[in-house]
């Protein structure tokens, strides 16, 4: 397997995860003031994590590999946890 490949596999993976853990616990802060900013900083702490983990790949990689997927899928699954899966 590519190692580009591999590492991009790998950054989906954990912004996938982490994403749907930090939609569940969004539900239990409850208010988007104290949400939004614990998310925005797990992404960060998983950004800088990565980072160590498939080498400087820059913001460019990560937006594409991590950061959209993450946010995407923290809304996806906050809601759905909010709505309890209704």
């Amino acid at each position: 397997m590519d190692k580009d490949l591999k590492h991009a596999r790998i950054s989906v993976i954990v912004h996938t995860v982490l994403s749907i853990i930090v939609g569940w616990v969004s539900v239990i802060l409850g208010t988007f003031w104290y949400a939004f900013p614990v998310g925005i900083i797990i992404l960060v702490i998983t950004g800088f994590g990565l980072e160590r983990i498939v080498g400087k790949r820059g913001l460019g990689w990560w937006f594409g590999n991590g950061m959209i997927i993450y946010l995407f899928l923290w809304y996806v699954s906050w809601v759905l946890f909010f709505n309890g899966f209704a």
